[in-house]
């Protein structure tokens, strides 16, 4: 009978990868996504006990993945709570665009094949608060997490989610529509 020390190594080398590419998928940078799979292996062996065998290695351990990545946006929240109330308005009183703050025109025809365009999104996704970042991660890149998952109400989330792709807009719109013109 194998130790539990010697059953997570063998998954640690057949899992490693699928469980990092899915932790990169939800996570805003690749050392966030390595702690997820580390804290995942980490708690496997800490409840190797609790595996009785009912699913495969991988689907547990996707399920401990998923649960750690929740904890890790949940707490993003709750440690952030109060950065979401700074806005810059955009619109005056007959709710017209101020015009400082109007948005270019933007030519989108193959962006995202464009390394320096992808650098210049992370760069503007990174400059937004955290929970900001974590609204869109939910919205637009696959995430399975609702905001309930991460403990804050649909209106609260929407509201995020408005914020940030106002600020994600202006900061594209200076930093590469304006800048590459």
């Amino acid at each position: 009978m194998e130790d539990k020390r010697s059953v997570v190594s063998k998954w640690v080398e057949l899992y490693n990868n699928d469980l990092y590419r899915h932790a990169l998928g939800k996570m805003p940078d690749t050392n966030l996504a390595e702690d997820m799979v580390q804290n995942t292996f980490l708690a496997a062996l800490g409840s190797y006990e609790n595996f009785k065998g009912d699913s495969s290695p991988k689907t547990w351990l996707m399920s401990i993945l998923k649960n750690k990545i929740m904890d890790h946006y949940r707490l993003a929240y709750k440690r952030n709570e109060l950065s979401i109330h700074s806005e810059v308005e955009m619109f005056d009183n007959n709710g017209s665009w101020i015009s400082s703050e109007m948005p270019s025109e933007w030519s989108t025809e193959h962006l995202l094949d464009n390394p320096s365009f992808n650098q210049t999104l992370a760069n503007c996704m990174s400059a937004l608060p955290e929970n900001w970042n974590n609204a869109i991660q939910m919205k637009y890149l696959n995430s399975n997490l609702t905001p309930e998952d991460v403990g804050i109400s649909r209106t609260n989330y929407w509201k995020m989610l408005e914020r940030a792709r106002r600020q994600l807009r202006k900061c594209l719109d200076t930093n590469w529509f304006v800048a590459n013109k």
